[in-house]
């Protein structure tokens, strides 16, 4: 099978690219994707020879799913999880359970080995959020010129050596794994836990919204005694959306301690090569 690679991430040079080479796996980051569903002119590509589209790399959008299912009906979509310390693929979340948990990474592969503990270190119930742990035999053999640092991220538990990937993760009764946000992301709000991959998502649920991205900031002034405030990071999808329509939508879905306190539209938002959001970047 001939694979083409294209540094191209424009969606009309893309969506050519599909059109005059009968494409059919379409395997990209979820940006990427953001820009093609948003494209007006999306509809005259003829797109017939795609049968599959992959993503990876940062959190999909839920909207953007759903965009992908409106314009490619046929088109299975695949979300493929895993680190660069795993050296590929530990999560695959496919065909129909794409459409029934967007929100999703997906189920272990086979001969991967997970767990998620709490800050102790236990193993914690269905539908809890602690931090996702790998199996030492599905983690690379160290990191390059740095001796000390995989041991670093290392733990036993019960005998059995375990990386620490500072993920915070959830799985259900079924065996599917939802992402959380990392543990550095964790903002804390007069003493509440809000995970910022959360906020986001219900950013992401606006459809005037392209982008979004939430980290926590120092609280000051009247709310000095919050320790941490939420600041959401706006690229709007269409010109007219405004503070107060995102802080409405926000107000509908989230509980108040969840809810942003400041909110900064941008063109963009910096992004690493891999297509994620650079958060320490944001000021």
């Amino acid at each position: 099978t001939p694979v083409i690679i294209t540094s191209d991430t424009k969606p009309e040079g893309l969506m050519e690219l599909i059109q005059t080479e009968g494409i059919t796996t379409f395997l990209t980051v979820p940006s990427v994707l953001q820009r093609i569903v948003a494209l007006p002119t999306l509809d005259e590509y003829d797109a017939s020879s795609l049968r599959l589209v992959g993503y990876a790399g940062s959190p999909m959008p839920v909207s953007t799913i759903r965009h992908l299912q409106d314009h490619f009906p046929d088109v299975e979509g695949h979300n493929f999880f895993g680190l660069t310390e795993t050296t590929s693929m530990t999560h695959v979340l496919s065909g129909e359970d794409a459409m029934e948990r967007p929100d999703s990474i997906g189920r272990l592969l086979p001969f991967v080995d997970a767990l998620i503990v709490d800050e102790d270190e236990n193993a914690v119930p269905a539908g809890t959020v602690g931090e996702l742990l790998f199996d030492r035999s599905n983690v690379i053999s160290g990191y390059l010129n740095q001796p000390d640092k995989l041991q670093a991220a290392m733990t036993t538990i019960d005998g059995r050596e375990w990386f620490k990937t500072g993920d915070l993760a959830c799985v259900d009764e079924e065996g599917y794994f939802f992402i959380k946000g990392r543990k550095k992301d964790m903002i804390i709000v007069g003493g509440e836990n809000v995970f910022a991959a959360e906020v986001e998502g219900v950013l992401f649920g606006h459809p005037q919204v392209r982008e979004a991205a939430v980290k926590g900031v120092p609280a000051t002034g009247v709310r000095a005694s919050l320790g941490e405030m939420i600041k959401a990071y706006v690229v709007p999808d269409e010109a007219g959306l405004t503070e107060m329509d995102v802080r409405k939508f926000c107000h509908a879905r989230l509980p108040s301690y969840k809810l942003p306190h400041v909110i900064e539209f941008r063109d963009a938002l910096p992004r690493n090569p891999a297509g994620k959001v650079v958060k320490a970047e944001l000021d």
